[in-house]
């Protein structure tokens, strides 16, 4: 094991974040491709890529690339399947992922019943396919969900990615509470800092000083400042059919087909607020991450084909020494570039249509922080370097 990738998200990062860097720390280098400004629940992270970035590499990591919007808010299919081709894209030998069962054996099985169109075929032995998660409900949790996701994106692309599951110790992924002891959730600690709680103690304690610095700069994000924009876009779109166009406001917008789109329009007429027309849109069938994600998508215009495109490039967010000289090493075999400056993206003709979402999400994620960055600011932020 040379060069190991994380896809992960630290949003923030915890002690449970740093267990998994040091199971992994035997390696040369170690690389995390980490979500931008917003999260696979289509929520903005709590703080800026950047800040978050340097928590990682003083908790361990050596190179923080940015996992571009619409991948980073996307469904665990997307949202894998672009983080693995950016870790082999770089240059990575190895990818290691917590799992809350550790079988990596299992893991492997219900990888090879994911089909192309990304449900889990039938098994012959087991029935349904959804029987057959059900049988195993209780190691499917999201950790091990994202986990099978990993492995069946890596066979579809056929890369050369060794995988490494590591048992996950402590609150589940999306545990709102943590045992004392017990590693955190990141969910924990974010109900946590909503309540003005001091989460400090449960982050490495360097990475836990970055976060200090940063809050007494930026106001925790909040995907809330985003609601008007999407309450009165949607009850504008829901006036289309008078005109004779149909939802032609919102042709082509990802996640929102099988009468979703529909919903939400109907929510956004006795909603008054982000929360309340979540809570309106929410059906058995229809997750609140999934909602939460077609309100973002709505917003920004993301299409179907922009989340199964390949990432055309990464940002360099962070590093230290190590991956200073992994990022020379691999400088002429990367398969995907890494940038630190908007001129190099914008002299990549393939990147127009990604730069152009960066740009979007850079100017909704600056809603969400109050101003605190303006859009200018975030998309040049300069990377974080530190002298390990």
């Amino acid at each position: 094991m040379k060069h190991v990738g994380i896809i992960c998200e630290y949003n923030p990062i915890h002690t449970g974040h740093a267990h998994l860097l040091r199971e992994v720390r035997n390696a040369e280098t170690v690389i995390c491709v980490m979500s931008g400004n917003f999260t696979q629940r289509g929520e903005a992270a709590i703080l800026p890529p950047v800040v978050r970035a340097a928590m990682a590499v003083e908790a361990g990591a050596d190179l923080v690339l940015e996992l571009p919007f619409p991948f980073s808010a996307s469904s665990a299919r997307y949202f894998a399947t672009a983080g693995v081709r950016a870790l082999a894209g770089v240059g990575a030998d190895h990818i290691a992922f917590g799992s809350e069962s550790g079988d990596l054996a299992m893991l492997r099985d219900l990888a090879e019943r994911v089909p192309e169109h990304g449900a889990l075929a039938a098994s012959p032995e087991k029935g349904s396919a959804s029987a057959y998660f059900t049988a195993l409900g209780a190691a499917l949790s999201s950790n091990d969900i994202l986990a099978v996701e990993y492995l069946a994106a890596i066979a579809r692309e056929k890369l050369a990615l060794v995988p490494l599951a590591v048992r996950r110790t402590g609150a589940a992924y999306r545990d709102t509470v943590a045992e004392n002891g017990a590693f955190p959730s990141a969910s924990a600690l974010r109900a946590r800092l909503e309540a003005g709680e001091d989460v400090r103690g449960d982050m490495p304690p360097a990475a836990a000083r970055v976060f200090e610095e940063a809050l007494s700069r930026y106001p925790i994000a909040r995907t809330e400042k985003l609601g008007d924009a999407m309450l009165a876009l949607l009850r504008r779109g829901a006036t289309d059919h008078l005109t004779g166009r149909e939802n032609g406001s919102f042709l082509d917008v990802a996640d929102c087909g099988g009468g979703l789109l529909r919903r939400l329009q109907k929510a956004a007429l006795v909603s008054g607020d982000y929360e309340s027309l979540c809570r309106a849109a929410a059906t058995k069938r229809y997750t609140d991450g999934r909602i939460r994600r077609a309100l973002l998508y709505l917003l920004s215009g993301v299409t179907e084909a922009d989340l199964a495109a390949p990432p055309a490039y990464l940002r360099l967010l962070a590093m230290n020494s190590r991956g200073r000289k992994f990022l020379a090493m691999t400088e002429k075999t990367r398969t995907v570039p890494v940038v630190t400056k908007q001129s190099e993206i914008a002299a990549n003709i393939s990147a127009t249509r990604a730069r152009a979402l960066a740009l979007v999400a850079d100017g909704l994620y600056s809603i969400c922080l109050d101003g605190s960055l303006l859009p200018h600011e975030l998309q040049t932020a300069k990377p974080y370097f530190s002298c390990l």
